[in-house]
């Protein structure tokens, strides 16, 4: 009987903890599905702590009056339809969505400790210095003193350390610093306001969903090339930027999208750095004992045998990772935009050469780095195929010019 009892209460508990599993389940299933729910139940805490620290005079910002005043014009507030890990709510404001974020913390102390033990901050003005210093050593992008306070947006209390700190995690913050200098190139979503740590940029409509086995059904395939052609022009204008190329050493395809212009954009910069610091972070000698070792995500290094250390510069670039992880996808559950698609020998060559370039096509010093005349002819392809597939379909296509020329 007692055997039995046991058995009894270790039924009941088991029972009651799938139950409760279970019902956990559904609360988080419901928030993700629900987008408001999934506010209220996850991120409200990031705004009502922001919203603190405002009234506390620790944050300041443009974005700070507009969240927490009385007489906000903010609405719809909602947990992001995708790249949670980077965006934190998002919300409407007359009728625009703002992707509301909060820059990486980082330990770069911006104080000083004096013989008495205090910590001791810099004056405005010397932040100004520390900030334009920052910025040519990371970004390789030199601001006047104008620019710099333009930066800041002089909404700095003199004697308020908090303030400072938090501006101080903005700037060391990749994403909020692309998108603020190359805010007039339009490559990444704009910057709107801050708060402290925390920022808004305008969200994106995103073009193409997370893919998945059933693009192997999906009738779609003129919108898929149309949106590996726009992507191939996004990466056109990153090596056309001033002073020096862009690099993203992570790509994927359901993170590209479009604001109210209608120009693609990256959703995250967080990891696009410029091409002179992503070769010194690859290159700067770390032990290694094989080439996977010296890699950045999808940015490849390579490791020196002799020395088992990392120093050389980046060996792949932007259209290597894009032919690889774009348009090849990651295999039939992941597939690429190019998964399904009847491609030619020809365009089938060209992206494999893309991937895996030859020696003639490779750009010098970088191995697995396709150059730009082999960039050209597979968009040149990639368009062909594109006007025939809406040829076929009955699509009406617009007149986009000539081909790009360079092959």
């Amino acid at each position: 009987m007692l055997t039995a009892l046991r058995r009894k209460i270790r039924f009941g508990m088991q029972r009651t903890v799938l139950i409760a599993v279970l019902l956990a389940v559904g609360i988080f299933s419901y928030a993700f599905l629900n987008l408001k729910f999934c506010f209220k139940l996850m991120s409200h805490r990031s705004l009502n702590l922001m919203c603190q620290k405002f009234e506390k005079h620790e944050y300041s910002g443009s974005l700070c009056e507009e969240l927490c005043g009385s007489q906000s014009s903010f609405d719809n507030f909602q947990c992001p339809l995708n790249d949670m890990k980077t965006i934190l709510f998002t919300a409407e404001k007359n009728g625009d969505l703002y992707a509301v974020k909060l820059a990486r913390h980082n330990d770069d102390e911006l104080s000083w400790t004096n013989n008495k033990g205090e910590s001791i901050y810099p004056k405005l003005e010397e932040f100004h210095e520390i900030v334009k210093l920052h910025i040519i050593l990371a970004y390789n992008v030199t601001l006047d003193d104008n620019m710099i306070r333009a930066l800041v947006n002089q909404e700095i209390a003199d004697d308020n350390s908090q303030q400072m700190v938090s501006f101080w995690r903005l700037f060391k913050d990749n994403n909020y610093m692309m998108g603020k200098l190359f805010d007039e190139e339009s490559i990444f979503p704009a910057v709107l306001g801050s708060c402290g740590p925390y920022y808004a940029t305008e969200g994106l409509e995103i073009v193409q969903s997370n893919p998945s086995i059933m693009q192997y059904l999906a009738s779609n395939r003129v919108q898929r090339l149309k949106h590996a052609l726009n992507i191939m022009e996004y990466i056109f204008r990153l090596d056309e930027m001033k002073p020096e190329p862009l690099k993203m050493c992570k790509m994927q395809v359901n993170r590209f999208g479009t604001a109210s212009e209608r120009r693609l954009k990256y959703q995250s910069a967080e990891h696009v750095y410029v091409e002179s610091q992503l070769d010194k972070r690859l290159s700067r000698g770390v032990k290694c004992h094989a080439h996977q070792d010296c890699h950045f995500h999808s940015c490849r290094g390579l490791c020196d045998e002799e020395k088992q250390s990392c120093t050389h510069i980046q060996q792949n670039n932007n259209f290597q990772i894009f032919c690889e992880h774009i348009l090849l996808g990651g295999g039939t559950f992941q597939p690429g935009l190019l998964s399904g698609v009847r491609l030619s020998k020809a365009l089938q060559k060209l992206v494999k050469m893309c991937v895996q370039p030859p020696k003639e096509h490779q750009v010098p010093g970088r191995q697995w780095a396709p150059n730009t005349q082999l960039a050209l002819r597979l968009y040149n392809e990639l368009k062909q195929l594109h006007q025939a597939a809406a040829a076929s379909a009955g699509s009406e296509i617009p007149d986009e010019g000539q081909a790009r020329r360079g092959v």
